[in-house]
Order: structure tokens, then sequence, then C-alpha cells
């Protein structure tokens, strides 16, 4: 190498400074601050797209909770609130931010699911992390540091998400065991326990420095159908979150009246408005009502801000019971004596969802509840916008459904007649041994209905196969289904009218014994053939609460046990969603919308019938020593014909399907002539070429009503 030749200067050496005050976070003493206050101090939240400094005052009721995490004293801390409260972010992500800056150690999230936890920390945590520039100069700068399911910082902080299975609690030690959406987990993971149970053996170890948190809406429905609170502030019996609550120190959120300044909880049944005007305009005139005898003053919703946050400040806030029942502070030495601090906020204090928006959904709910019966979008109001557990009205004492109720409701109607506002008819059959038993049902405006005819048919047509030698047979003898044919034919004449209606639809059950269903396809196919396929349905029925659907009509997709598929449509119904539905409007005391008043002519053993069943929080399952429920599956199939033809869909304020039409040109009207030969049906204009003779009333030979 020449002289001449020379070299670029070697680069300086790299200044351990930074690498040290990194490192040296790490022996930081734990900070005394609050879970809030440190989160004022450190953490970034997303308000519509800005990242913002958290701010305490934004959901005042969520500081007392989150400062109760870094508490000595508790071992275990529920929540119980609406959505859109600010729980996940006042618990979860203030509580993982007190982790990492002020008292470093292992935290654990268990999400509903692996996909969930996934979109949360890839959507909520990450984004906070990087936002917040004292959480991101923390975090490790290694690939394992930064995973979805796996985030570690500097001083020993580690966060850990997870799913709920049994794997997901053993063998592990959290000084944080945090619990989201409890409700929506299975209460039993893999023959274990419940996530709760699981996840509070985590931090065990460490003394009273471990805390387990779970928060959620409620999901679960009320299990004793007959409870009574029996202090201030306890919840109706459930499994999950409520049954959590119950279970600790019961805290709700009170606020000052402006006015008579007594303290009062604000709650959604508290709220003043005309029930009668459209919902939204309902929703809009909505205030809240002071309970405080000799007040009754009401409050707008532009000062439930303020009333939070001057609860924040000792006009109001967390009171929680003690043994006896009394009402105190959360430091109060008298405090209910459990390890466990509990609280529920009502969705009326919620920061973020506006009375006027729950009154609203509320209401269209709740009036589609009184039309159809169908109270699973009153559960999710209950549940998600108000923050309590739903009890369904068949599930309530007052409106559950006995002997003596069903008589009361009785009616005075004339067997075979439909009443004078009655729309359309439908029969729905049911496949039992030796008969099948029919049940005739006349439909009117708003889902209102009742029975007009009930008869079973037991004697085989007498072109049947040995037909003079036996009962009838559906299952073995294709033949014996020609009884159901004139079903279709005959006229029910209308109270006070000279018309009557044929029915709108028919559906037989597809199920029963062997052979049932191949005969009933066979006898649907027969009813194509004679150009009455849009008549005739078979029906399906599904058990459980959690159908894709209340009813739907489609081919089966594959054959079972290997046999061919079938290619005929069926009625698939949710039985039990649609019994909720039967059971509500048997439990009306008033005619109306959605009502089901029964005739006095109905014998008392079709009156039990209705009563053989009872609502669990899975399925209606038969009553102890009860046999025969036909009155109720009958009255549902009604129901799942009613609804595919569109009852829920009709405006009754605007012209209405022909088929639905109040008089005489309703498509299905038969006008009726009285001559010497006596009553004789007949129609004329369009419905001429469906001219059909009225078939005589089916006869219930040797068929008795059967008593439980």
């Amino acid at each position: 190498m020449s002289a001449a030749e020379t070299y670029e200067p070697l680069p300086p050496f790299a200044s351990i400074g930074p690498v040290l005050r990194r490192a040296l976070q790490a022996l930081r003493p734990a900070r005394r601050m609050t879970v809030t206050e440190a989160a004022e101090a450190t953490m970034m939240v997303n308000a519509q797209g800005r990242w913002v400094p958290f701010d305490r005052m934004v959901a005042p009721y969520m500081v007392e909770p989150a400062d109760m995490m870094a508490s000595r004293r508790w071992r275990e801390l529920v929540f119980v609130g609406p959505a859109r409260a600010s729980k996940t972010l006042g618990l979860l992500q203030a509580g993982i931010n007190y982790a990492i800056t002020c008292d470093p150690c292992p935290v654990h999230v268990t999400h509903m699911s692996k996909l969930k936890g996934q979109e949360w920390s890839e959507d909520e945590l990450a984004p906070m992390i990087r936002n917040s520039p004292k959480l991101a100069d923390r975090q490790g700068l290694g690939g394992s540091d930064r995973n979805i399911f796996s985030k570690r910082f500097i001083g020993g902080a580690k966060i850990g998400i997870g799913w709920p299975t049994s794997d997901n609690w053993r063998g592990r030690t959290s000084q944080f065991e945090f619990i989201t959406d409890l409700d929506s987990m299975k209460t039993n993971i893999d023959g274990e326990g419940t996530p709760f149970i699981l996840a509070s053996k985590r931090p065990e170890t460490l003394g009273s420095r471990g805390m387990a948190v779970a928060e959620s809406s409620p999901g679960h429905p009320i299990l004793n159908e007959g409870w009574v609170a029996e202090s201030p502030h306890e919840m109706p019996p459930c499994e999950g979150i409520v049954g959590l609550y119950n279970g600790g120190t019961r805290a709700r959120w009170y606020w000052e009246c402006p006015h008579c300044h007594e303290l009062f909880e604000p709650r959604i049944d508290r709220l003043h408005y005309d029930p009668t005007l459209p919902p939204s305009k309902a929703g809009e005139e909505a205030m809240m009502l002071c309970p405080a005898e000799g007040c009754g003053s009401l409050i707008g919703r532009d000062q439930k801000l303020t009333l939070n946050q001057r609860a924040l400040q000792g006009h109001g806030g967390w009171l929680h019971e003690t043994d006896d029942g009394r009402l105190v502070g959360v430091h109060d030495p008298e405090i209910r004596s459990v390890s466990r601090l509990s609280y529920a906020l009502n969705g009326a204090a919620a920061a973020f969802a506006s009375w006027a928006t729950i009154i609203t959904k509320f209401e269209v709910a709740k009036r589609h509840a009184e039309t159809m019966g169908e109270e699973m979008d009153m559960k999710v109001v209950v549940n998600t916008d108000i923050g309590l557990p739903f009890r369904p009205r068949m599930g309530d004492e007052e409106g559950g459904l006995t002997l003596a109720r069903l008589r009361e409701g009785q009616r005075e109607m004339e067997r075979g007649m439909a009443p004078a506002w009655g729309r359309f008819i439908t029969v729905s059959v049911d496949v039992q041994g030796s008969y099948f038993v029919a049940q005739v049902m006349a439909w009117g405006q708003d889902g209102m209905r009742t029975i007009i005819d009930r008869f079973a048919l037991a004697t085989p047509p007498e072109e049947a196969p040995a037909a003079k030698d036996r009962a009838l047979d559906p299952g073995r003898y294709f033949e014996d289904w020609a009884v159901l044919e004139g079903l279709s034919e005959r006229v029910y004449p209308v109270d006070g009218a000279d018309y009557g209606l044929l029915p709108l639809a028919l559906v037989v059950d597809f199920h029963g014994a062997p052979g049932v269903s191949d005969n009933a396809e066979k006898f649907l196919r027969g009813r194509r053939k004679a150009g009455q396929g849009s008549l005739w349905f078979v029906s399906r029925g599904w058990g459980g609460f959690q159908q894709r659907s209340r009813v739907w009509y489609e081919t089966p997709e594959r054959a079972s046990n290997g046999k061919r598929a079938r290619s005929i449509k069926i009625l698939n119904i949710a039985v039990d969603r649609l019994k909720d539905t039967v059971v509500a409007a048997l439990g009306q005391k008033e005619a109306g919308m959605g009502a089901f008043p029964l005739p006095r002519w109905l014998p008392e053993e079709a009156l039990i019938e209705f009563t053989a069943e009872r609502r669990t929080a899975k399925k209606w399952e038969k009553r102890p020593g009860m046999v025969r429920n036909e009155s109720l599956d009958l009255s549902v199939q009604g129901q799942a014909l009613a609804e595919h033809r569109g009852i829920g869909r009709i405006n009754w304020d605007m012209p209405v399907p022909d088929w639905a039409e109040l008089g005489p040109a309703n498509l299905r009207a038969v006008r009726l002539k009285v001559g010497k030969a006596g009553p004789s049906a007949h129609r004329s204009g369009a419905q001429a070429a469906l001219a059909q003779t009225q078939a005589p009333a089916p006869a219930a030979t040797g068929i008795k009503w059967l008593r439980t």
C-alpha cells in the first residue's frame, strides 16, 4: 500500500449512555400513584380518531374501580355495565398502563376467543402503546417483545393475551389477571370450572399484590323466576358476571339531585317520556325523574356529564352495601365482609350512550315484542344498552301461563267460525301414531290470533288398504294421508258477514314415527301436482334460542344416514323462540296487538296442553308429570306459517296483501249463499277459476282429549 493511499475514518464508538438510561428504568422502584393518576400521566387514548391524554373526567364512574385494582385489601374486582361505558379502557388498558409504568409485573388478559383477542391486541392495545411515548419507550426492541399475544417491557412488565381454554390459565402466575366480556364465554371451561374461578387462582401466590378482574355486560338469564331482592343493590340470581357481582360488595353509582340534593341511582326505568310517541320522538324527550319523595323534578340529558363529574367530587359516587344492608363508601370499615369488590353501572349514567338512543332502541324492541312476541331484541337492549339481566315475560310469574290465567282470558266464540276481525286462516297438523290432530287459527291485524277449530282425524279413508279393520296409521300407509286433502277446501264463515275464508296455508309435521317423513314428502308432492303447492308445507322444529332465524324455508343440504337428499323445501322452525312468542301472546290480558284470546268451547284438556312446558335458560322443556303439549306445538306451527307468509312485514296502515284484506275482496274469501238446500259457497270475478266446493267438517271419530 502506497503512502498516498488514504483511509476512511473509523466511526465514533457508540455511547453507553443511552443504553444505560434505557436499562436503568428497570431499577426504578414502584411509583406511588393511583391507576388513574398514572393513566393521566402516561397514557394516550383514541378520541374519535385523535390521540389525546387520558382524562378521568370523561367517565368518572370508572375512577374508583380502576384505582381499587391496586388496593392491597381486595383480591377480586368485578364490574357489570352496559356497552359503551368505557369498561375496557378504564380497567384493562388503564391497568396495563399502571403495570408498565408504576409497578412492573406480569399481566394476563383473557378474551372471549382467539380472534377477538387478536383484534383487541392489534386495534386497541398496540396503537395505545405506540401513541403513548412513555409506554413505547419502555417496550422491548426484540421481535419476541412485540408479538400479537405477548408484549414485554423494560422493568419486567409482560402482557399476555389468551382465550378461554383450560391451558390458558394453567401453570402461570400473574399479578393482574383480567377477563373481558365474561358472559360471552362458556360457564364451564373444559370441565375444570368457570372462567373467573380459573383466573382468580393465578394471582394467589402473590398474596395481597394479586388481583383478578372481570368486566362484562350481563348475558345469562335470570335463574329464579320468583326472585325478590333482599338488599338495596342485590341483582337477580344469574350465572356469570351478575352472580359474581352478588358475591361482592354490590356497589351502585349515585347522583345528587340538583334540586333537592338527595342522592339517587340514575336508571333507565327512571327516565320520563311519552311511550305513545314514535320511538325516536319518545327518546328525544326523555328526562331523568328524581325519585325522592316530594321532589319529582326532571333532569335534562345535558346535565348527565355534570352530575357524573360532581359525583366523583363527593356529591354522590359509588355506594357499597354493608352486611346489614346499609350503604357506605369503599373505605368504610363496615363495608360488606367479602374479599371481592363489585360494581354495577346502569346505562343511564354511561358516558357514550345517550338517553335518546337507549329509549329509541328500547321502544322499537318493545313494540316488536308486543306485535310478534319476539323478545330477542329486547334482551339485547336490556343486556348491552341498560346493563341488566333480562327477564322474559313468559319467565315472569306475572306473565306465566297457568290454567286459571288461561281460563280468565277465554272469550265467547262460535266453533268453526272466524271472528269479524279475521284476515286469514292457517291450519296446523300434528302427526300422532294413530291419528292426525289439526288446529285451525284465524289471524287479524297486528298479529292478533285465535283458535277457531280443533279436531282429530282417526279413521282411514275408505280406499286405503284394510281401512275397515284398522286405525289410521300415518307412518305405514301413505293412503291414509288422503284424509288431509279436504282441509284446504273447507270454508270458515266470518262472524256477521256473508262470506267465509279458505285457509291461506296449511302445515304438517315432517317428523314422527318411522315412515312419516317419507309419506309426508309424498303427500307434499301430490299436493303440488294437484295445483296446491303454494298452500301446503311440511315443517321441522329446531330447539334452543340460538338458531340463526325464527323461520327459514329451504331444501335440506344433504341426506342423513346415507339416504338420498330430499328435494322438497321444508319450513324450519326455531321452536323455542316461537314458543316465547306464543306464550307471551297467551299471557296478554287485553285483546289487541299480538294477543291470543282462546275460545270458551276449547276443552280444559287443550288448555292444560298450553301449560305443559316451562322455559329454562337453554330451552323449553316438559314440566314434571306433563305428557301432552299439542296445543302449544300446533300454535307454534301456526305462528311459523304466519311469519313465513310475512305477517311481521305488513304495514297495516297501507294497502295490505290481498290475502290479508278485511272483507269479501280478500283473495281467499268465498261468498256464502243460503238456499233451500242450505249454505253453499261460491266465488266470483278473478276467483272464479279457483272455485271449490265446501268440504264437510272432519270428524273426530274415536279420539278423546287426553288428560295430563
